[in-house]
C-alpha cells in the first residue's frame, strides 16, 4: 500500500454553505486523528485480516508524533531500533513536515476536505525501498499522490498486479491519472464529479485501459461494479449503523473489495461485502474503522442487514502484522 498518511482535524458544521460566525463552541465534537488515503486503506485491510505493508512519509513534527503513534498501534511501524531508527518501519520514511487535513462535516454526514500535502508535494520515494516491500506481495495498491507515480514501473517490473484508487475524476480522459490507468488491473473511483453516467464512464475506462475491474463509488446510491466482458452491476448503499460522517467511505469501499477479492477471487461477492464495509464506515466519526470480517458476515446474514447487538463493540485487535504482506 503506497499513499498519503496525514493528521486530520474533523470539525462539525451546521450545514453547507457555511455561515460566518466569529466563534463556535463544539464541546466534545472536535476530533484529531491520523488519517489519509494510504493509512485508511491499509488500516481497513489489516482490520479485516489482510496483511499490509505501508509505503509512506511521516514528518518529524508534532503531527508526525500523532501519526507514528497510530502506525505503531496498528503494527505498521518496525520495532524500535530497526534500520531506520526512531521506530519507523521499513516502508514508512521520515520527512520534515507531515501532511495535514481539516474536514468539515455537516449533520447529514456530508464533508468538505481541506488538504495540505506539505513535503509530499515534491517528495521522491526511494525505489529500492519499495522494491523490497513488494517481495511476496500479491497486490500493489497505489494511490495517486505524486510520489507514487515513480513506483508504478517498480511494481510492473516485479510482476505484481496493481490496484489504483483514483478518487474523484471527471472522465476516462483524466490526464493526471493516465500513468496509473495504463498499469492497473483494478480501478476504483468516485462518481461525484463524473461528466457522464457511472456505467458509461466505467465502460470507457475498461475500453481504453487494461483494467479488468472498475468499482465506482456512488455515495448514497451505492456502487457500480463493472467487469470486463460482463454487464455492469449496481449495488445499493447500506448504512447499518446510520450515517454520521462520509469521510473515508470510498477508502473503506476500496479496502473492503480488495480484502474479499484477494480471499475469494470473486468480484461480485467482494463488491457485496465492500458495500457493507463502507456502510459501517459512515456510521462513525472520522476514518478509523472497527468493523471486522465477522461483523460483515453477521450483517449479511441478518434480515434487513442489522443483526441483534449491532450497536455493540465491533473493534478488532489492533495489531495487523502478519506474514506475507500486501
Amino acid at each position: 500500500m503506497a499513499g498519503v498518511v496525514n493528521v486530520q482535524q474533523t470539525v462539525p458544521v451546521d450545514g453547507f454553505p457555511l455561515a460566518y460566525a466569529p466563534v463556535r463552541y463544539t464541546t466534545g465534537q472536535l476530533r484529531l486523528a491520523a488519517s489519509g488515503v494510504g493509512l485508511n486503506v491499509a488500516r481497513t485491510l489489516g482490520t479485516l485480516g489482510t496483511p499490509v505493508s505501508l509505503a509512506a512519509f511521516v514528518g518529524d513534527d508534532p503531527a508526525g508524533t500523532v501519526i507514528r503513534a497510530e502506525l505503531r498501534r496498528l503494527g505498521l511501524l518496525g520495532e524500535d531500533g530497526d534500520e531506520h531508527g526512531s521506530g519507523l518501519g521499513a516502508g514508512v520514511l521520515p520527512t520534515a513536515n507531515s501532511a495535514m487535513s481539516a474536514v468539515l462535516v455537516d449533520p447529514w454526514g456530508n464533508r468538505q476536505v481541506h488538504t495540505d500535502l506539505a513535503d509530499l508535494a515534491t517528495a521522491r520515494y526511494p525505489l529500492p525501498v519499495f522494491r523490497d516491500l513488494l517481495a511476496g506481495a500479491r497486490l500493489a495498491v497505489l494511490t495517486t499522490v505524486g510520489f507514487v507515480r515513480d513506483l508504478i514501473p517498480v511494481a510492473q517490473a516485479a510482476g505484481v498486479p496493481i490496484a489504483v484508487d483514483l478518487q474523484t475524476i471527471e472522465d476516462a480522459d483524466d490526464a493526471y491519472s493516465r500513468p496509473w490507468l495504463a498499469a492497473a488491473t483494478i480501478v476504483f473511483c468516485s462518481a461525484e464529479r463524473f461528466a457522464a453516467s457511472p456505467a458509461d464512464t466505467a465502460a470507457a475506462l475498461l475500453s481504453r485501459y487494461p483494467a479488468r475491474i472498475v468499482l465506482v463509488g456512488m455515495g448514497g446510491d451505492g456502487c457500480l461494479l463493472a467487469i470486463r466482458d460482463h454487464p455492469p452491476r449496481h449495488l445499493p448503499a447500506q448504512a447499518p449503523h446510520g450515517v454520521l460522517d462520509t469521510t473515508g467511505a470510498g477508502d473503506a469501499l476500496c479496502a473492503g473489495f480488495l480484502h474479499y477479492w484477494l480471499a475469494t477471487g470473486d468480484p461480485d461477492a467482494a463488491a457485496r461485502r465492500a458495500v457493507v464495509v463502507a456502510g459501517c464506515a459512515v456510521g462513525s466519526a472520522g476514518t478509523d474503522i472497527h468493523v471486522t470480517a465477522g461483523h460483515v458476515d453477521d450483517l449479511l446474514r441478518a434480515p434487513g442487514g442489522r443483526p441483534s447487538g449491532a450497536g455493540g463493540d465491533r473493534r478488532a485487535p489492533a495489531d495487523t502484522r502478519r506474514s506475507g504482506p500486501l
